[in-house]
C-alpha cells in the first residue's frame, strides 16, 4: 500500500482542520445555532414579565344623538327665579330652559400613561424556569448535531481516501497490464507465443481501464459529498497528509454522557415544570397599576383635566370544570413517559457502544488479515511473473495471480476504510470527541 497507510498523525491534523471548518460552515449546524439563539431570547422575554410595563393610550369621542336624559332644571328653578324677580322688582334672574343631556360624550378626549407591575403571578416564575430548560434542551440537540456532523465528516474523509487508493491501485494495475501487453507483443513477434495472449492482454487492459474510470467517478462523488458537508465548492481539492501512519488499537474507551440522554433529562424537567405551571393557573394573580393622564374637551389641558388613578387588580379563577387538574395530570403523565424513554435510551446507547466496540475489534482483525493476504499475493505475483518471463508459466496463470493481487489490494483498502469507519462510529457511540 502506498497511500492509504499514510500517517495517522498527519491524517488527524488534516482531518481535525476539516472538522473545524465543517463545524464553522455547515449549514445544518448554523440552523441549529439559530434555534439555540432563539431559545436564549425566549428566556429574556420570560424574564421581562417581572419588570414594569408602560403603555400609552388615548381616545377621542365625538357624537350626535343617542340616548338622552331629561334634567328639569327650568321646572325647578323658574318658580324660584320668578319670585325673586318680583321681590327685587327686577329681571336679574332669567328663566332657564329644561336640559336634555345625551349619554355619549361630545368632543371628548382621554389620554393616559398606564404603568402596570405584577406583584404575585406564579406562572411567570415557572415560565422562566421552563425557558431555561428549553435552552439546555436546545444546547443538547445542538451538540448531538455536532457529533453527528463530526462522524459524517470523518466517514466522508475516509471514503474519499479509499476511493483515491482504489484509483492508485487500478492505475498501477493498468500500467502493469500495458507492460504485459507490450511483452506479449514482443513474444508474438518473435514467434514465442500465439496471438491469443495479445488478445487476452488487450481485453484485460480494457477491463482495467474501465474499472479505473469507474473509480475516478466514485472518487469525484466522494469528494463532492465531503465538500458538501464542509459547505465548500463541490470541486474543492481535498488534502490527505503524507507521513507514515500507525495503526489503530482496539479498545472499549470511556463512555461519556450522551447528549441524547441530556435532552431527555431536560425534557423530563420541562414536563415537571409544566405540571407546576398548570397548578399555578389555579392560584390568584395580583398586580398594581397607576394611570397618569388628562381628559376633557378636545385640546383643553390644564389642572382640571389632569388626573392620576392608582389601583390593584386581583384575578382568581374560582371554577373551570376541573380543567386545571386535567391538564396537570396530562403533564405528569408526559413526565412518566419521558422517564421510561430515558431508561430505554440508556440501554440502547449502552448496546450501541458495545456493538460499535465489537465491530471495531473485528474490523482491525480483518484489516490485519487483509494486509497479510496482500503481502502474500504480492510475493506470489512476482514469482509467477518471473516464471512467465522465463517461459515456464502460462499467461492465464499469470493473469490469475495479477487479478488476485489487485483484488487483495482493493480489499485491503476497503478493510482499512471500514476499520477507520468503525473507529469513528465507536467514538460517536461513546461521545468521546472533544470539541
Amino acid at each position: 500500500m502506498t497511500f492509504i497507510t499514510q500517517t495517522l498523525f498527519a491524517q488527524n491534523r488534516v482531518l481535525d482542520a476539516y472538522i473545524s471548518q465543517g463545524l464553522k460552515n455547515n449549514q445544518g449546524l448554523k440552523q441549529q445555532d439559530f434555534l439555540l439563539q432563539k431559545s436564549l431570547y425566549a428566556l429574556k422575554e420570560a424574564k421581562s414579565y417581572f419588570l414594569p410595563e408602560v403603555n400609552f393610550n388615548t381616545s377621542y369621542l365625538d357624537s350626535r344623538g343617542g340616548r338622552k336624559i331629561s334634567i328639569p332644571i327650568g321646572d325647578l328653578l323658574n318658580p324660584v327665579y320668578t319670585s325673586l324677580n318680583q321681590l327685587t322688582s327686577s329681571s336679574a334672574f332669567p328663566q332657564v330652559e329644561n336640559v336634555n343631556q345625551t349619554f355619549n360624550p361630545n368632543n371628548y378626549y382621554d389620554a393616559k400613561f398606564r404603568t402596570s407591575l405584577p406583584l404575585y403571578n406564579p406562572e411567570i416564575g415557572v415560565n422562566t424556569k421552563i425557558r431555561k430548560e428549553q435552552i439546555h434542551f436546545q444546547q443538547a440537540d445542538y451538540d448531538v448535531y455536532k457529533r453527528e456532523l463530526v462522524k459524517e465528516i470523518k466517514l466522508g474523509y475516509y471514503a474519499y481516501l479509499q476511493s483515491e487508493e482504489a484509483i492508485r491501485i487500478l492505475e498501477s494495475a493498468v500500467t502493469l497490464a500495458r507492460e504485459n501487453l507490450r511483452f506479449n507483443r514482443v513474444l508474438v513477434s518473435n514467434d514465442k507465443a500465439i496471438r491469443t495472449v495479445v488478445s487476452r492482454s488487450e481485453n484485460e487492459l480494457i477491463g482495467l481501464e474501465a474499472k479505473l474510470e469507474e473509480a475516478r467517478y466514485q472518487s469525484k462523488s466522494a469528494a463532492a459529498y465531503f465538500n458538501f458537508l464542509l459547505n465548500t465548492p463541490l470541486d474543492s481539492k481535498i488534502e490527505t497528509g503524507d507521513n507514515i501512519q500507525t495503526e489503530l488499537a482496539a479498545g472499549a474507551g470511556t463512555l461519556a454522557k450522551r447528549e441524547e440522554l441530556l435532552k431527555l433529562e431536560s425534557l423530563g424537567r420541562i414536563n415537571t415544570l409544566s405540571a407546576q405551571l398548570e397548578k399555578g393557573t389555579a392560584l390568584p394573580r395580583l398586580a398594581t397599576f397607576i394611570d397618569l393622564g388628562s381628559q376633557g374637551d378636545f385640546l383643553n389641558f390644564n389642572n382640571d383635566t389632569r388626573y392620576y388613578l392608582f389601583g390593584l387588580t386581583l384575578d382568581w379563577r374560582v371554577f373551570a370544570g376541573n380543567r386545571t387538574q386535567y391538564r396537570t395530570k396530562q403533564a405528569l403523565l408526559d413526565g412518566k413517559v419521558t422517564g421510561e424513554r430515558i431508561s430505554q435510551a440508556e440501554q440502547q446507547l449502552e448496546l450501541e457502544a458495545q456493538t460499535a466496540a465489537n465491530k471495531l475489534n473485528a474490523a482491525i482483525k480483518i484489516y490485519q488479515a487483509s494486509k497479510s493476504q496482500t503481502a502474500l499475493s504480492q510475493q506470489y505475483y512476482q514469482d509467477q511473473q518471473k516464471l512467465y518471463r522465463e517461459g515456464q508459466l502460462l499467461y492465464i496463470e499469470l493473469l490469475d495471480a495479477q487479478n488476485r493481487l489487485i483484488s487483495d489490494q482493493l480489499q485491503q483498502s476497503i478493510s482499512y476504510m471500514i476499520m477507520q469507519t468503525r473507529s469513528a462510529e465507536l467514538e460517536r457511540a461513546q461521545a468521546s470527541y472533544s470539541f
